[in-house]
């Protein structure tokens, strides 16, 4: 069934999970974006029936009229797949995880952890830079960071992204603002996260009545300096070592340098 709102699933979420920024993305990319790309193949193919119909009406009619039609037709719909696709498509920040949420009538659902979390990289192309929107990568451990985002942007296509395992957040408003503003949160719930893990190890250690941090009393160290060593001298005639401060080798007389 497919399912119209603009609220993030509610049933994807934990028990104690909680919603910290919900993304409704602009449908420009699901929708506007395919209808341009199509609309172009239309006008030339309407410009090529203007041509045609100058000389002769029918004949234009017998070349274009069909592929014109099917076009047409392919245009409204995938735009009305485009629409629904947008309508199905949802992004969230809790305080555990990144998710995204998308499906036509299916679900497809995401998600990474926040401490997996590496970077949150903004991909913006010109067309896109238009409309005031972006595409937001949350690239995780173990997916190659910020380098794989790289290698996937250059391909101009979102979907190597997905299959790298990272996060993607598409049509995202205000990408820069809401970027520094998915950071704020990332690091604000990581942070969270750490200081519940030490109430808790606290909590532990009290249970069992011993002290999480127990401080060790070090004693004072006394500082004994050690009076610098002599190093070994041998005769350079015949080697044998001298001890203390001598002139010459006692062995075979040779003067000591």
């Amino acid at each position: 069934m497919v399912r119209f709102s603009r609220e993030f699933p509610k049933e994807l979420l934990t028990s104690d999970e909680k919603i910290l920024l919900e993304i409704k993305p602009s449908a420009i990319p699901f929708v506007i974006g395919p209808l341009l790309t199509l609309s172009t193949f239309l006008v030339g193919g309407l410009f090529f029936f203007a041509v045609l119909a100058s000389a002769s009406v029918s004949a234009a009619i017998g070349v274009c009229g069909v592929p014109l039609v099917i076009m047409a037709i392919v245009l409204v719909v995938l735009s009305y797949i485009g629409y629904l696709t947008w309508m199905n498509t949802y992004f969230a920040i809790t305080n555990k995880r990144v998710l995204q949420k998308s499906g036509l009538f299916g679900i497809n659902a995401f998600d990474t952890a926040l401490a997996n979390i590496q970077n949150v990289s903004l991909i913006q192309s010109w067309f896109f830079r238009l409309f005031g929107i972006g595409t937001l990568v949350f690239a995780t451990s173990g997916t190659g960071g910020g380098a794989a985002v790289a290698r996937a942007s250059a391909t101009r296509s979102l979907r190597p992204m997905w299959l790298a395992g990272n996060i993607v957040f598409a049509g995202v408003r205000d990408p820069v603002n809401t970027r520094k503003r998915v950071q704020e949160l990332i690091d604000a719930a990581v942070q969270a996260q750490h200081e519940g893990e030490y109430r808790k190890m606290a909590e532990t250690f009290k249970e069992v009545g011993a002290e999480p941090m127990a401080r060790v009393p070090v004693a004072a160290r006394e500082t004994i300096v050690f009076p610098p060593r002599r190093a070994g001298k041998f005769c350079e005639f015949c080697g044998n070592p001298l001890d203390g401060i001598v002139t010459f080798c006692p062995r075979c007389g040779g003067r000591v340098n």
